[in-house]
């Protein structure tokens, strides 16, 4: 089960993961922040090799993901890296049209902070943070996965946001052939048996 953690920078997304894998579950971080603080590849420098080699690992990290039943967290998906090439005005590459949207069960989309926190890492600025935001939440929402907004609040009110809706979720989620051929059987009208003349 994987749920993406997406947003703009600055919005408090590694807070959230930071939480959530001390909480116990299991995390994917960020790999872009990873990226840059190796220095060969800075989206500043050149954004399209950079969000090429995101994407690789990305796509790579996320296919060694072997438990499809307990709730996983991304600190971001696949579709973010669509989302900053639309944001930059640069041309989608074809990948991301190969990316199977289906994997990813929720993504929940941080919303901004009244600050923005600039670091060596993070270039951007507040309105960039909004605009990437709402491309992020397309990216995702036109392929039909969910999307639920985390207000902003205190770092541990987000994560319980999170985790209420991950469990609600998981209560409605069909885990075997069985149990959906339960539900089905359960929404079948039952039908009269034909008259004997």
């Amino acid at each position: 089960m994987r749920i993406v953690i997406t947003g703009g920078p600055s919005v408090g997304k590694t807070t959230i993961i930071t939480h959530l894998e001390l909480l116990g579950y299991k995390v994917l971080h960020e790999l872009a922040t990873k990226i840059i603080k190796e220095g060969k590849y800075l989206p500043w420098v050149d954004r399209q090799k950079f969000q090429s080699e995101v994407l690789h690992r990305q796509l790579c990290a996320e296919a060694s993901i072997l438990d499809f039943d307990n709730p996983i967290f991304l600190d971001r998906g696949a579709f973010d890296g669509e989302a900053y090439y639309i944001a930059d005005g640069l041309p989608v590459p074809p990948a991301f049209s190969t990316v199977d949207p289906s994997q990813y069960d929720l993504a929940f989309l941080i919303e901004e902070l009244p600050f923005f926190d600039q670091t060596d890492v993070r270039r951007e600025n507040l309105e960039f943070t909004k605009r990437l935001s709402l491309i992020i939440e397309e990216c995702y929402a036109s392929r039909n996965v969910r999307v639920i907004r985390v207000p902003a609040m205190l770092p541990h009110l987000r994560t319980d946001f999170i985790v209420q809706h991950v469990k609600e979720y998981q209560k409605g989620r069909v885990r075997s052939p069985e149990q959906a051929a339960m539900i089905f059987k359960a929404m079948t009208p039952i039908q009269s048996p034909a008259p004997v003349y």
